[in-house]
């Protein structure tokens, strides 16, 4: 591959990652991706004392830098994932920097507002099917890389980019009958099969149609945390 095309693609990946992990300063496109300060997660509804987990320089995933955005600090996420976004487009993004529980979120109006957009946003996360952790996101137990709803005015409505981790599992419907079968084929055609050999689901609207045909049930964990933390930056 040449020096040309490893450029180009390093600026593909800087340019999506915004595209999930809060939202890309349109003044500084290329930075690259950093946790937010305590101050913009409290101005965002969220207390960053009561995250359940949070990225540091120390972690392997991360190190120390300094980003041209003000509202970011100094752990600087070197960590990339692949996904699809709601249209099936695939998308780059850092490890997420932090996990939420119900006490993350502040008891004013920004905390209850940062709420209803971390519960309108949804990250799909695709757990195997024999695993037996079926609100598990460990990267060993999914069957395919995770979908994240980028619609209903995710640019705009989403400035840290708060997800609600939800889980998408085939019913016996979907697998047995004569109608989910056909289904199954349909899609099968359309974009290959995960690692249990069920179709890849790329796309909201696949979703959607699945779940309304009784084909897959959307498994979300506990809000009071109880099944792990509910929610991510």
């Amino acid at each position: 591959m040449s020096r040309r095309t490893l450029f180009a693609l390093g600026l593909a990946v800087l340019c999506l990652q915004g595209a999930v992990f809060g939202q890309a300063n349109k003044k500084l496109p290329f930075d690259t991706p950093f946790d937010f300060k305590d101050g913009h997660y409290k101005k965002n509804g969220l207390d960053p004392s009561q995250f359940t987990f949070r990225i540091s320089p120390d972690d392997a995933n991360a190190t120390k830098g300094k980003s041209k955005d003000k509202t970011r600090n100094k752990t600087r996420i070197i960590e990339v994932n692949g996904g699809y976004n709601s249209v099936g487009e695939l998308l780059y993004y850092p490890a997420p920097p932090a996990n939420l529980v119900a006490e993350s979120f502040l008891d004013n109006a920004a905390g209850e507002h940062a709420l209803e957009v971390a519960n309108e946003f949804r990250a799909f996360l695709f757990p195997k099917k024999d695993g037996g952790l079926p609100l598990s996101p460990a990267p060993p137990n999914r069957r395919q890389d995770n979908m994240f709803d980028t619609s209903s005015g995710y640019l705009t409505d989403n400035p840290l980019g708060l997800w609600r981790l939800t889980f998408p599992a085939y019913t016996e419907a979907g697998l047995t009958s004569p109608e989910g079968i056909a289904a199954l084929a349909e899609l099968e055609e359309r974009n290959g099969l995960d690692l249990d050999g069920t179709p890849i689901i790329k796309r909201l609207s696949e979703i959607n149609d699945l779940e309304a045909q009784g084909f897959i049930v959307l498994n979300q964990r506990n809000p009071d945390g109880s099944d792990g933390f509910p929610w991510v930056v």
